[in-house]
Order: C-alpha cells, then sequence, then structure tokens
C-alpha cells in the first residue's frame, strides 16, 4: 500500500508481545447473554428468555444496549487466534469493582492480553470514566488495545465530559495500540495532543473478508426499482414524533419493498411497552402490520415496511440481511452486518460516524436526500457500478493487510483470510 498519512503511521511504542494462543479478555458486550453471578467453572451464562412484548426485551437489550454493538464488540472474538479456555468477555470496569485491589493481579494472573473495542464513545453524552479507572488500576500489569474508537458530532474537546478526556490521556499513555475509525477521529485527537492514535477502522469490517471481496452486485442491479431493500436508520420518537432523520428515510423508501432493522429505537415508543405479542422471537419480527399502523398515526403519512426485525444474536442478522437483495440504510453496523453476510450495500451518509468509515474504505455511500432524487433504481445503477466495487474491494484488500500487519505488531494473530 501507498504511503501512510501521520494518522494511519504506527505510533506504537514495543512493549513485551503477549505469546500466541494468548489468553484475551474481550472487553465488549459481544453476546446477549446474562453473566452467571457464581463462582463456578465449565458453567455458561443462559441466554434470555423467549420473548413476546417489549417489556420483555428490557432484559435482553440491556445486556448489549443498541444491537449495534454486538457487530463490533463480538469481531476481535472471532478475529483473533488465542485460547478459546482462557478467553472471555468482560467488563473491565465491572470487574475493577468488583475485584477491588486485587483487580491488576488477577488480570495478570488470567490474561495475557486486552482488547477493548469502542465504537463511537467520544460525545458529549457519553462517559467511559469507569474504564479509565480500571485502566489505571490495571498499572501496566496485562497489554491492552483499544480497537474502533470515533467521533461522534463534531465537538471541542471542552464538550467531551472530563471522565471521557481522562480515560483517552490513559489509552494514549499506556495502551499498546490505539486504533480509530477514520481520519476525522484520528485528526481530531492528534489536534488535542493524543498522538498515539492511528486509523485502523473498525474490526467489525475484517471479520468475513470472503463475503466482501466476493460480493457480487449484478442481480441487484438488475431488479433495479423492484429490488429488494434491508434498511435500518432512526425511526425515533420525540415529543411524539418520528424525527427528521426518520420521516426522510420513509420517504426515500416509498414505493419500494423494503424491511427495516430496529437497533434501539423501539424502546422509547410510548405505550407499547406491554403490548402483548408484539414481537416474535422465533423470527426475531415485530407485528409488521400493527407497525405500520403505529408510525403511520405518528408520521400523518403512510409508513409501510414489509418486516421489523430486532435481532438478539448476529448470525440471526446476516441471515435475514440474505433474504433481500440489498441494504440501503442509516446504521453503519447494519450495513456491516449485511456486507459480512456478502449481501451489497450502500451506506447513507448522515454524520461523520459513517462518512469516515465509508471514505476509509471506499464503501458506497450517498446521503438521504441524493438516494431520494436518484431514487431506488438509480441509486443502484450509480452506487452498485463495477467501478466502485472495484475501488471497494481493492481498497479494503490494502486495509485488511495493513490491519493484519499492526496486529501481528502486537503479538495478534488475525485467522480470517482474503480469499486468492
Amino acid at each position: 500500500m501507498g504511503a501512510h498519512t501521520p494518522c494511519q503511521r504506527s505510533q506504537l511504542m514495543q512493549s513485551d508481545l503477549p505469546k500466541q494462543n494468548t489468553r484475551i479478555l474481550f472487553h465488549a458486550p459481544g453476546l446477549a447473554a446474562h453473566r452467571p453471578a457464581m463462582d463456578l467453572p465449565h458453567v455458561l451464562g443462559v441466554q434470555p428468555a423467549t420473548m413476546h412484548s417489549i417489556q420483555g426485551l428490557l432484559t435482553s437489550h440491556e445486556l448489549t444496549g443498541n444491537r449495534g454493538n454486538i457487530i463490533h464488540a463480538e469481531a476481535p472474538a472471532k478475529l483473533f487466534k488465542r485460547d478459546p479456555l482462557g478467553s472471555a468477555y468482560g467488563n473491565i470496569g465491572k470487574l475493577h469493582k468488583h475485584l477491588g485491589d486485587a483487580f491488576a493481579d488477577r488480570m495478570a494472573e488470567l490474561f495475557d492480553m486486552i482488547v477493548i473495542s469502542m465504537a463511537n464513545f467520544i460525545r458529549p453524552d457519553h462517559s467511559v470514566e469507569n474504564l479509565g479507572h480500571a485502566l489505571v488500576a490495571l498499572d501496566g500489569r496485562v497489554p491492552f488495545i483499544v480497537l474502533g474508537a470515533g467521533l461522534q458530532g463534531r465537538h471541542e474537546l471542552s464538550a467531551i465530559r472530563r471522565g471521557s478526556v481522562d480515560t483517552i490521556g490513559v489509552i494514549n499513555e499506556r495502551a499498546a495500540l490505539f486504533g480509530v475509525r477514520g481520519e476525522e477521529t484520528c485528526g481530531w485527537l492528534h489536534k488535542h495532543g493524543f498522538k498515539k492514535a492511528e486509523v485502523l477502522g473498525c474490526p467489525s469490517l475484517y471479520v468475513y473478508p470472503q463475503s466482501i471481496m466476493l460480493l457480487d452486485p449484478t442481480a441487484a442491479r438488475q431488479k433495479g426499482a423492484n429490488a429488494s431493500v434491508m434498511t435500518a436508520g432512526h425511526l425515533a420518537i420525540k415529543q411524539g414524533n418520528i424525527v427528521r432523520r426518520g420521516t426522510d428515510l420513509v420517504r426515500a423508501l416509498a414505493g419500494t419493498d423494503a424491511s427495516y432493522v430496529m437497533q434501539d429505537e423501539f424502546i422509547r415508543y410510548p405505550g407499547l411497552r406491554h403490548r402483548p405479542c408484539i414481537y416474535s422471537d422465533g423470527n426475531s419480527q415485530f407485528d409488521s402490520g400493527f407497525m405500520n399502523a403505529w408510525l403511520t398515526e405518528r408520521y400523518k403519512r403512510p409508513v409501510s415496511f414489509r418486516n421489523y426485525y430486532y435481532f438478539n444474536e448476529s448470525g440471526a442478522w446476516r441471515q435475514s440481511a440474505l433474504r433481500h437483495d440489498v441494504f440501503i440504510g442509516d446504521r453503519f453496523h447494519g450495513g456491516v452486518a449485511a456486507l459480512q453476510a456478502g449481501l451489497p450495500t450502500i451506506f447513507l451518509k448522515e454524520d461523520n460516524r459513517v462518512g469516515e468509515l465509508t471514505d476509509y474504505f471506499a464503501l458506497p455511500a450517498l446521503s438521504i436526500s441524493q438516494f431520494t432524487e436518484l431514487g431506488l433504481a438509480k441509486t443502484l445503477e450509480k452506487m452498485l457500478d463495477d467501478g466502485k466495487i472495484t475501488l471497494m474491494k481493492t481498497r479494503y484488500r490494502q486495509r485488511f493487510r495493513h490491519f493484519r500487519k499492526r496486529m501481528k505488531e502486537q503479538g495478534l494473530t488475525v485467522v480470517s483470510r482474503l480469499p486468492d
């Protein structure tokens, strides 16, 4: 690959590298499963019980938060060669609180590496203070890396909570590697003195390279306006109305055969929490007839999606994506789930979270207004043409190889492989 920008070049100070068959603690909610409270070996957390109401879904939802978290959080556990019996998911902030003064000793006894998958945590309304306290208490006993860190919105440093700024400082000082999503995040961090940050994209893009490299959009282009679309976005309700970004998406998809993936917006739908049988756990779907009528009443215009999905695990997400011809949506990890399944994917680029990642990987992307103006058929023709797909695959091959190289320099082996 060509010369890297300053944000892409290594800022790493070499430290002791972990051994192969590494015992890794993955800090992120990669599974929607309960954590057993008993201190026993050879036990697994159970899945949430079968659910049919939004109230019933809350327990499961709280295990991961926004379901997009599953896509990025499970990625490192699938990417790296590790000791499967000596590795685990865990929240190091909660472990620090539970173990107290014994935290660093126990971490050093049990793990060779900590991998932290972050997503867009640099924003005014979010704090990662507890993570910072845990990393300080770790006292260098176990090396750690950060992947996928991102900026949400465009803010001055003074707008970010003090605890988060302090945590960024700890990461910058102590992490073996500080991987961020894209050039905008990296530039912002460098501007404010956090020079270790380097652009590596999101780890979720590296899990299934075969799916991305073998992707073929020909059938979707040929179907044109008749293509079936999986979408995701922001059908959130505020002050009784769907937010503008959600209504824009509904308008853009009017008249198409589209299905919508919920990630967290339904949690705040007023008056629906206790409605029975609104959700079927067996097929990961809400009652589409009811949801269309309910959303239409609030939008004052027809809302008509074929299906409304909500996934408790990533495999169902990927397989459901394959029931469609294309993904066109306003949620980055919703698009990644589709790419992981090998589905042609177009990202609706409405903020810098999506923009810097689609730019880094040369993924097809346009705004909702551009999509509305073009319509489905012309969007497929323009955004999935052979030239754009060839560029995406060429860029992806470069990014994958660079990521694999940087991980090798940390003593981590990436097990996924590019096809020949």
